[in-house]
């Protein structure tokens, strides 16, 4: 028994010996151990810790965003385009996509390798740094310079020079300090507007992408989206670009178009308008924005809290496109004219550079040399001083980059002293240290002038002295018949001009040339910053100034129908009254008056006196309007009834057209007075010139009258307003205002205004034998019979004109200016033209405003050829 216990000990304890060191047990038993430890752990991560570890949701928001509309178009009187839209590949960046230094400086070269188009507006240049704002008042630059360094983040905005900015912006975009300036300044222009959008609140910072290359090729296009990993934040579009196809021809009428500007937005911003928005900048492109934008879309898309897209856009409103805006202008005249003017300019000047001879004490030189020349095309910054500093030794320009290097030893085609070198240039023609030549054989080198055979280079290099002088003359005689030189580019009197014709039966403006001009495709879209430097502050011809409105000069003897007509309708001359020319009007007074013709005309009535432009004659007729002397009248009287006549031909107002003219300009300085010649003009025109006189200085005067009534003196009046006023005349008294737009459509063809003609009323009701014997005179000036001072200019011509010649000194040192106001035909009156050329009176050509008008005139009217009338292919009307 007890063995057999014994025996089962053993058995047993074999067995749970076995049990105990069973790999399998210990298995599971670790297995269970470590799964009751998961549990464990999962139990207080999931249920007791559950709380620390809710993630919360991406915080995203639905954002609405104005959507503009495709702006309207503007035609010209037979639907010719002056202003469209274009579909264009832009290339544009996402702000809401990173990407690199490395990236956006890759992208840059690549724009550049291509030639394309790409935006430019990063407001400092490389060394020497500079801040590149421009304005028209220093206040305004100053504004613009603080408000971009304030949305930069520059400390210290109002005081930061641009070297300080430059690098406090190299810094906070961490551009690489081993890059050279070039390379940085390239990465800046694309880094600034990123960081300027991504310093917003993301509560309020809508994502907008920006453009930074205009009209891309399908080369560039494919190699952005071939390299879509390292452009990640870069995509092509296709948007409008506004295009103007008639480009300087009418740029002062049409103007431009610019971001909208924080002012405007001020005013315009509860129709709708964002800081993204474009907006019409001058001309009709302003005058017309409320018909021209139309009506803003709005789509709304969802964004997470980086400010980048998620999910799909709604579109909430689509938009619809603007409306189009129809002109009185013909365009076919508008070219013409222009031509015509810019070719009796390059007449003159050809004339003023062939002339070999002497000078006439007190007056200006009629002869011009090509040194003179050159330094005028100098001083308006016409030279590209860049191309000339790139010049390799075996181009025709390698000397004058060595006579700049000599004066300047660190200049480079990447750093130069542009105004220093002007000025260095400048004196070297003076001196002679510089030949006509050798600055010919410059803009030969820099393909400013072209020379496809050579001929002219080598003909330049045979010949010194004397011989080379006057091949140079003929080279620049040749250049400007070609217009690779322009009157606007030499810069000589005379170089500038402008005309206006019009409708006399409705007021249409049928061609406004303002000369010299400029391309307004320059100043849209991708703003050419350096152009609009050049033409608003460099260029001394101010080729920005929309002459036929704004500029205001003496209408000189153009004014003196009007004298005509008041001293007749009042009864101090009639028809037939004759005045004898005593030379000098000694009646009236300081300031005088003498007659041109130093003989006299002798006793002569009114129609001879319009004819021969007798300047005694007209101030005799003012004086007896009212003097001392007279039982009954006074000083005051004679002028304040020929103000009477001046208002009534509309001397005194806005002519009536869309567009900004010079009345505006008086109204923004604080003047709400007379703008025509008066004794309030007088005192105002007083006050600016010397602030301290007193109101006995600024007294008015039987002189002053004097001066008024041939066109001198306080006279100054638009060449709009003139023309207005010699329609008047055809019209026998009829005053229709001026006016550039005929109607507007909207975008499906409806016509939603139409510009019908008004006359103005007046209480001056002036009598048909007045109008017969101005008409009379004005017929005189252009037809023999009375010797009339443009019978040469019209000798053949196959229309009657009834004119005027006009001439008025403003400096001494400088020719006086010419002016020709006109009707024709005389027998069926259909328009009216004024011409003003200023500083042209040369001996050689001293009726320069006849001739152009001549010219114009028969262009209008068809005389020399049919007017060009639009085709169907590219019109909206035949």
């Amino acid at each position: 028994m007890k063995y057999e216990l014994k025996e089962l000990s053993r058995d047993v304890g074999r067995l749970l010996f076995r049990f105990i060191s069973n790999r399998i047990l210990w298995l599971f038993v670790v297995a269970a151990v470590l799964f009751y430890i998961l549990l464990v752990q999962l139990f207080r991560l999931q249920i007791v810790m559950a709380d620390n570890f809710v993630i919360p949701p991406p915080q995203s928001r639905f954002v609405t965003r104005p959507v503009a509309a495709q702006r309207g178009t503007i035609y010209d009187r037979h639907g010719r385009p002056l202003a469209v839209n274009v579909p264009v590949f832009v290339a544009k960046i996402d702000p809401s996509v990173d990407i690199s230094n490395e990236a956006l400086l890759e992208l840059a070269l690549l724009l550049e390798r291509n030639g394309e188009r790409f935006v430019d507006d990063f407001p400092i240049s490389e060394e020497p740094f500079e801040f590149t704002f421009t304005g028209p008042t220093e206040a305004n630059v100053a504004w613009q310079e603080f408000r971009w360094k304030d949305d930069m983040a520059v400390p210290n905005p109002h005081y930061a020079t641009a070297e300080e900015t430059w690098n406090v912006l190299r810094e906070t975009f961490r551009i690489d300090p081993e890059l050279c300036n070039e390379d940085a300044r390239r990465i800046m222009n694309l880094r600034a507007p990123i960081f300027r959008q991504r310093l917003h609140n993301w509560a309020v910072y809508m994502p907008t992408p920006f453009t930074i290359a205009y009209e891309i090729s399908s080369e560039t296009k494919a190699a952005i989206e071939e390299r879509n990993l390292i452009f990640d934040a870069v995509f092509v579009d296709i948007i409008s670009l506004r295009y103007y196809p008639a480009g300087r021809y009418v740029s002062h009428m049409v103007g431009y178009l610019r971001p909208i500007t924080a002012q405007q937005l001020e005013m315009w911003g509860h129709r709708g308008y964002t800081g993204d928005d474009l907006f019409g900048r001058a001309g009709l492109e302003l005058a017309m924005e409320g018909y021209l934008r139309g009506t803003p879309g709005q789509q709304t898309f969802e964004v997470n809290n980086h400010g980048r897209r998620i999910g799909a856009t709604v579109w909430d409103a689509e938009p619809e496109p603007g409306n189009r805006v129809f002109l009185t202008i013909d365009l076919e005249l508008q070219k013409q004219a222009f031509h015509i003017l810019e070719g009796h300019l390059a007449e003159v000047l050809i004339r003023r550079l062939r002339h070999t001879g002497g000078t006439v004490a007190g007056r200006p030189a009629d002869r011009a040399t090509p040194q003179e020349a050159f330094i005028s095309f100098m001083r308006g910054h016409n030279l590209d001083i860049r191309a000339v500093m790139e010049a390799e030794a075996d181009n025709l320009a390698f000397p004058m980059r060595q006579h700049i290097t000599a004066r300047f030893p660190g200049a480079s085609s990447r750093n130069f002293d542009a105004v220093g070198i002007q000025g260095m240039l400048i004196e070297g023609l003076e001196r002679g240290h510089i030949t006509p030549a050798e600055f010919l054989l410059t803009l030969i080198g820099t393909e400013q002038i072209s020379d496809p055979d050579g001929i002219y280079a080598e003909r330049l290099q045979a010949h010194t002295g004397t011989r080379a002088v006057n091949i140079a003359r003929d080279i620049l005689i040749h250049k400007i018949e070609k217009r690779e030189l322009t009157p606007h580019m030499i810069g000589l009197d005379p170089v500038t001009g402008s005309a206006v014709v019009t409708c006399i039966d409705t007021g249409d403006v049928l061609a406004a040339v303002s000369y010299p001009s400029f391309d307004n495709n320059r100043l849209v879209n991708d703003f050419d910053n350096d152009y609009f430097r050049h033409i608003n502050l460099l260029d001394p011809t101010h080729p920005m100034i929309n002459r036929p409105f704004m500029e205001a000069i003496a209408p000189g003897s153009t004014f003196k129908m009007f004298t005509a007509v008041a001293a007749l309708e009042e009864g101090s001359i009639g028809p037939t009254t004759r005045i004898f020319d005593g030379v000098r009007h000694t009646a009236s007074g300081i300031p005088s008056v003498n007659c041109w013709h130093s003989g006299g005309h002798g006793s002569i009535p009114v129609c001879t006196a319009i004819a021969v432009s007798c300047n005694f004659f007209f101030a005799e007729s003012a004086f007896r309007l009212g003097n001392s002397r007279h039982p009954s009248r006074n000083t005051m009287d004679g002028i304040t009834t020929l103000n009477r006549y001046m208002e009534f031909f509309g001397l005194n107002d806005p002519t009536g057209v869309e567009i900004g003219e010079i009345h505006q300009q008086h109204v923004n300085q604080g003047y709400l007075g007379n703008t025509m010649a008066s004794p309030e003009f007088k005192i105002h025109r007083g006050r600016i010139f010397n602030p301290n006189a007193s109101l006995h200085d600024l007294r008015w005067r039987d002189g002053d009258t004097a001066q008024v009534s041939i066109g001198q003196g306080y006279n100054a009046y638009t060449p709009a307003q003139m023309a207005r006023g010699m329609a008047i005349i055809a019209n026998r008294g009829t005053n229709y205002p001026l006016r550039l737009v005929s109607q507007i459509e909207n975008y499906a063809g409806t016509t939603i205004l139409r510009n019908t003609p008004t006359p103005l009323e007046s209480d001056i009701d002036v009598s048909d034998s007045t109008w017969d014997v101005v008409h009379r005179g004005m017929l005189l000036v252009t037809e023999p019979g009375a010797g009339g001072t443009g019978i040469s200019v019209f000798r053949n011509f196959p229309v009657r004109v009834a004119g005027k010649t006009g001439t008025a000194e403003q400096i001494p040192s400088r020719f006086s200016h010419t002016a020709f106001g006109a009707f024709a035909p005389y027998e069926n009156p259909q328009i009216a033209i004024y011409v003003n050329v200023p500083f042209s009176a040369t001996r050689a050509r001293s009726q320069s405003a006849a001739h152009v008008s001549r010219d114009i005139i028969g262009a209008a009217l068809g005389i020399h050829s049919q007017p060009q009338r639009p085709g169907p292919l590219n019109t909206l009307r035949h």
